[in-house]
This record gives structure tokens, sequence and C-alpha cells, in this order.
């Protein structure tokens, strides 16, 4: 058995490889309260290929640079609408429980206390994946794999969804996309296994069928090709390493290498549709808030009753004889001079037309886009359908599956075109408000001339010159606001484009259950009349030239639509707004990718036996800190190997469990000398906070010691021979001298990408502390 120990240096910041790469000082990241205990604590995870940390902070999750320690972004789950959040005390049930990296490092997944696994783009921290596990136990690790599949057959045509150049009137060439298999793996403290293929398909939960199994002290997990490692140790102080059998990270069967995939695509861009007619609405009541032309029908109403106008008479027909005799009466020349500043109406005017740009360019730039895609992917996976019918012997099951794909492109392609519709209908409306202001402004102009005495005595026509030029006037847009705006209710009712908000969203729960039968008898009409080969191939070059602007123009019209489902005896219904034709599709969507689940749902298996065991020493006590590291073999001669480490906080020594086909076991004493100022002191017992595998070669542990104010870092090369576990000149050591022993602390590494890089974070405090382990300044003497 071997000792730590200790280098006595005055540098303690650069100390044989380690350079702190904060120039001596703090980083504060604001973690959790100190009430936060180690037992229930998350540890941070690092990028595998940025120089980026994210630190879960109880419901939070910060991610912070390396350089600096900027934080780059911090989200609540309940900050924003998610669509699968629970309605429960968001201060405890949505508590971070697991974080994992993609194999990419583009995206980080976030598994919630109530089973709400989100998906996060690292840049911006939006949600572009979300699905619920029925997760019954205490996650204990949480891993994102790729799978090993060969893609080299398979070409799909999937577009990149990116936002379109301002100046594009319409959504252009698709930009070609590969997207690989890949699975989120969860495990249990009880052993219990979950899968998610490409964050969307969750299998049944794999459990241990050993009769012998027990529940764990500790217990770890490691995917390694296409098999889960399982490390536990039990009461007796028995520790193990488990097999789960995952063949569907190197199946090549096309369920797995093209419609899993291509599936976790179709439903991010479900997501991203989702989140964007949100958007949607939110700006077009912003808008309605602040350009709405009731308050301008208020207004002459009110001026009407208080000049003693008869109820009879229409605010409509007022502003009409005066739009064409420009012989106001007292009213209408109060309405325009009192109720309508200038200021006021060009702000009124301005806000509504900014609010219709920012409408047009989420419909034109992410709505519109957005849709199109999912429809060329949900027509490749329409495709794909009858090649995997003979993977299952449920034939109604794959026809339920083509049906449900099916209605749901027709319910898209009608959204699409509906979109348009109120595209359209913004830009039309706003075209009557600017016509309206232009009148309304020269009119006041005109009335002030007026009443200045402009006017010459007996000749009321008279000019002096000075009269304001009236602007060129379109009249018929004109009276077409003057009828929408300031006609009788009756009328404006009666006029199917006069509420132009409930093409969108309508807020009215009473409207919306009285009118649920109608709604499906017009969604069943879209259904029939739909052009499916039209839709099941959404390519420009097969759309008629007058409809390039809107691909399925020319298959739905709302219009006729409504004729042709509108009972007799009803005459004022909507045609169903765009909310409630998605939520429509995303139901159909939602049967449809239940599919796989249900083929897949015997695909992870347990090995009842351990590849490895040993028994630990009875004075190590309860293990309760443990890690594992796969390192993948290049050929035959060098086989894979998977190490272990365990100890506890009070232990002596830790113990390393090589799994191979010949596991070997070692035990090292975890005790070291201490350099002071009286003397040394031999084989001083550590007291270990965490250990984790820093890459291939390496192992580091967080410790302190007693009468030591300061934690410490250590390394241990367990790989320096042949026999894996000599460790007698291959220590390293480190004070942290500005944390406190009292606060436990997290040690992670980003493994073996690019330059190594190690962090230390406490677990119940608010500082960390990052080293560089590639220093190549740093000289090997400088521990001497």
């Amino acid at each position: 058995m071997k000792s730590l120990s200790i280098l006595n240096s005055d540098t303690p910041y650069s100390l044989r490889g380690f350079q702190s790469l904060s120039d001596n000082k703090t980083l504060g990241i604001r973690t959790g309260s100190a009430s936060t205990s180690a037992k229930n604590y998350v540890a941070p995870q690092w990028c595998p290929k940025t120089d980026v940390i994210a630190v879960p902070e109880g419901r939070a999750l910060r991610l912070i640079r390396l350089s600096g320690g900027q934080t780059v972004w911090r989200r609540i789950l309940g900050d924003e609408k998610s669509k699968l959040a629970t309605l429960g005390n968001r201060q405890t049930d949505n508590v971070i429980r697991a974080i994992a990296w993609s194999p990419q490092g583009k995206t980080i997944a976030v598994l919630h206390a109530d089973g709400l696994l989100v998906q996060r783009e690292w840049t911006c921290g939006d949600i572009v994946h979300e699905v619920r596990l029925d997760i019954d136990d205490k996650v204990v690790a949480m891993e994102w794999v790729a799978g090993q599949v060969d893609y080299e057959d398979i070409k799909w045509n999937l577009p990149q969804l990116s936002p379109l150049d301002r100046g594009q009137p319409a959504p252009s060439t698709n930009n070609a996309l590969f997207e690989t298999l890949s699975a989120i793996v969860v495990v249990g403290a009880s052993g219990a296994v979950w899968v998610s293929l490409g964050g969307i398909f969750t299998l049944p939960p794999a459990r241990p069928s050993s009769q012998n199994w027990t529940c764990p002290t500790a217990i770890n997990a490691r995917v390694c090709r296409d098999r889960l490692f399982v490390y536990t140790v039990d009461q007796t102080a028995q520790a193990a390493l488990y097999t789960v059998d995952i063949p569907l990270l190197t199946s090549s069967t096309k369920l797995i290498s093209a419609f899993v995939p291509l599936s976790a695509h179709f439903s991010s861009l479900c997501v991203y549709v989702d989140h964007t007619l949100d958007m949607l609405v939110k700006e077009a009541f912003d808008r309605q808030q602040s350009a709405s032309r009731s308050f301008l029908l208020h207004a002459f109403e009110q001026v009407l009753r208080d000049y003693g106008v008869d109820e009879v008479t229409s605010p409509e027909s007022e502003l009409c004889q005066y739009a064409v005799s420009r012989r106001p009466s007292e009213a209408t020349s109060h309405f325009l001079l009192a109720k309508l500043k200038s200021t006021k109406l060009t702000q009124w005017e301005s806000a509504g037309r900014l609010g219709a740009k920012a409408l047009v360019r989420l419909i034109y730039q992410n709505a519109l886009p957005a849709i199109e895609r999912a429809l060329l992917v949900a027509s490749k996976l329409l495709e794909l359908v009858p090649d995997l019918s003979a993977q299952t012997a449920d034939d109604n099951a794959t026809s339920s599956v083509q049906h449900n794909i099916l209605r749901a492109i027709t319910m898209m392609g009608w959204l699409y075109s509906r979109l348009n519709e109120y595209m359209e209908a913004i830009l039309d409306e706003q075209r009557e408000n600017q016509e309206f202001v232009d009148w309304a402004l020269a009119h006041i102009n005109d009335l002030h001339w007026q009443n200045n005495g402009s006017r010459r005595h007996g000749n009321e026509d008279g000019d002096d010159g000075l009269r304001p030029p009236m602007p060129t006037i379109d009249y018929k847009t004109l009276l077409r606001f003057f009828h929408k705006t300031f006609g009788h209710s009756s009328d404006v009712a009666s006029d199917g484009q006069s509420n132009i908000q409930h093409i969108l969203h309508v807020d009215d729960e009473h409207s919306h259950a009285q009118n649920a039968e109608f709604r499906r008898a017009y969604f069943d009409e879209v259904v029939r009349r739909a052009n499916l080969d039209t839709l099941k191939v959404v390519a420009r070059c097969n759309i008629p030239h007058d409809n390039a602007q809107d691909p399925f123009g020319f298959v739905f019209n709302s219009t006729e639509l409504l004729e042709a489902v509108m009972p007799p005896d009803i005459r004022n219904l909507n045609a169903p707004t765009c909310v409630e034709a998605w939520k429509e599709a995303k139901s159909l969507i939602s049967q449809a990718l239940e599919w796989p689940s249900h083929v897949l749902r015997h695909s992870v298996q347990w090995n009842p036996e351990p590849v490895a065991s040993t028994m630990l020493s009875k004075d190590m006590g309860e293990a309760t800190l443990s890690d594992i590291h796969y390192i993948s073999g290049n050929s035959q001669s060098t086989p894979d190997l998977v190490f272990t480490a365990t100890t506890t906080n009070s232990s002596r020594y830790l113990i390393l469990l090589l799994g191979s086909a010949k596991p070997q076991a070692a035990r090292i004493e975890l005790t070291v000398d201490v350099a002071t100022v009286d003397g040394t002191r031999k084989n001083m017992p550590i007291n270990v906070t965490w250990l984790t595998f820093f890459d291939d070669n390496m192992l580091g542990i967080a410790f302190t010691i007693d009468e030591c104010a300061h934690p410490f870092l250590g390394t241990i090369s367990y790989r320096s021979s042949p026999k894996y576990y000599n460790v007698s000149s291959d220590t390293q050591l480190l004070e942290i001298k500005h944390a406190s022993a009292s606060i436990p602390n997290t040690v992670i590494g980003n493994g073996n990408q690019g330059r190594r890089c190690i962090a230390v974070i406490e677990i119940r405090g608010k500082a960390w502390w990052p080293y560089d382990m590639d220093n190549e300044e740093d000289s090997s003497d400088s521990d001497e």
C-alpha cells in the first residue's frame, strides 16, 4: 500500500502541471443555499467541446465560462412556458435531479424532480426538446451517448432551422442536415434503467433480474458502446460491476437508424413551432393593446352622446359624410380636435405598424419555415412506415401510425395556409390604419386652419393660400376602415375579416367548448379535401406559379371549408384558429410517435451476473462515493477497460476495481504526510469529499485533513505501470488556500477533449477554482 504526499511549496497555485486559471482569485458562481446537503447534490458537468461548466442550483441551471467565471445564462423551468411542466409547488417539485451534455456539446439535458426531461441549447438556454419520464426512483447517473450506426447508405434531405434574412419575402432553399442517433440513459438508485432514444422515445424501465440483488449504498453507471456498466456496493461491502445490454445503440435497422433520428428532429421542429406560436399570440396581444381600434370607437360614441346625436345615427355615417362633403358636424370636429391629438394618433399608427412588422417577421422567418421543414420530415417518416411494418406483427398499429401522420401533415398544411391568411389580414389592417391616419391628420390641420380665422367672411370655401394640402387618399380603403371600426356592432360581427384575432387565437373558453363539435367537423372536411399526394412531397417546383407564396393555398381555402361545414342555423362562426389547429396536429403527432416505444419495449436487458466483483474492507463502513470510467480499446490486443473507484468520507482506503476478462482489484491507503512549521507529521488520515476520474490516466479526489483549515486536491495516476495501480511517485496534491475545509468540495474534469482542465467547486458554497493540467510553462522541478 502506498501513501499520498503533500508537496510543500510557497506557490500552491503553480504546482507540477497545475496552473490556476483565475490568477489566484476566487471565482463566484452563486450556487445553492447552505442548506443543500451533499446527499442530494447534483455534480456540475463540463461541456465536452467548449470551456463551459453547467452548474445545477436547485431549480435553476447556470452555465459558466472557464475564462473569468462569467455566467453564460441561468434558466429556471418555472420562468418559462413549458408544455409539460407540472402545476405543483415549483419550489420543491422541479429541482434538478441530473444533467448530461450531448456528445457534440451543443445541447444539455436537464432532468427535473417531476420527471420532466428538458433539452436546452447551450448558447442561449432555449428549450429544444421536452419529454416526461415516469421515474419512481432517485437518479444516480444520467448520460447522453451517440449511437454507433453506419449511416453511409442513408441520405436525408433535412433542412436546418436557421432564421431567414429579413429582406427575403418567403422561405428560401433548404440546407441539408445530417442528424445521428443518440440516447439519454438514466439510472436509478434501485438499479432501474430508463432509455430515451433521441430524447423523445422513452422505453419502459429495465430492472435487475437477479434474486441476490440488494439495494446498493453506492451506485454509478457509464455507457460503453452498446452496454451500460453499473457499479454497485451493497451493505455487506460487496462491490460488483454489472452490465445492461442496449443493442439499440449499434442496431442498423431502419427503425433505429432512420425512423428514430428523423422523429427526434421532427419533435424538435414541433417544439420550435409551439414556441413560435406562443410568441405570435403574445405579439398579437401586445399589438392589440397598443394599437386597438376600440378606443377610437368609444371616444367617438362618447362625443356623439355629449352632443345629443341620436343613437340610431352611426359614427360610421358621420365620418363617411365628412369624408365625402368635407363639412363636419360639431361632434365630428370635436372628436378630431379634442379626442384625436396629432401626436397620439401618430403614435397609435406607429405602434400598430411596428407590431405588424414583428408579426410578419415571426411568420415569414420562423413559423412558415418551421412548418415547411416539419412537413418535409413528416413526409420522410411516412415513406419509412411501410418498410418498418415487417418489424412488428401489429398491422393495425402500422396503419394507425400512417393515418395519424397523414392527418398531421394535413393539419400542418392547413395551418400554413391559415398563417398566410393571418399575415395578409394584418397587412390589410395596417394599410387601412395608415389611410385613416393620413386622412385624419389632414382634416385636423384643416380644422385648425379654419378655427384660426383663415376662412374669409361670407365665403367659407375661400382659400387664402394657407390651407394645408390634402394627401392622396384611397377612399375605398378608408371607407372600409370606417365600416369595420365605427360601424354598428352587429355589422362588424357579420364581417368575417373584422376580428383578425380569431384567425390566430381565441381566449373565450366558453366559445371554445361550445364550438368543439363544429371544429371537429371542420377538420374532418380539411382531411377529406386535402390532396395528400401533394402534401407528401413539399417541393416548390411542383407548386403553381401564382401560389408560390403559399404552397398550400390551392389545396385549402378556409372560406370554402367554412361554408361546407357551417350548420344552416349558425352564420356567425369563425374558422378554427391557428392555435386550435396546432393542438390537433400535436395530438396526432404524439400518437404516431408512441409506436417505436411500443415496438422496442424489450430492447434493454439486465444481465443477472456481475462481470467483476470484490469484497471491500470491513473498516470502510458504508460506501457512498464512487465513480466509473470506460477506456475504449483500439484493437483486439488492447481490450476495452472499465475502472471503478470506491471510498467513503471517513475511510482510509480507496478501492480500485478493473472490470475486464480478468477482473483485478487494488486497495490504496489514503494517508498523507503533512508538512507544517513545527515539522512533518506522518500518515495523517484524510476525509474524502468527492472523487472522479479526470481522464484515462488520472483519478482526482477532493479531501480535508483534521486540523487543516483548507481543503486539498489530489490526483493519482492509476495506469502508470502494466499493473495499473503503482502510485509510488505519481501523486500530486494541491492546497486550496482560499477555500474552507468546513465546506465539502466537488472536483470535475473535462476529460480527454483538447487541453485538460479541472475545477474545484464548493458543494454548499459560492466559489470555484479552475486549474490547467497541461501547463507547459510550469516545470516539474517547481515542487522539489
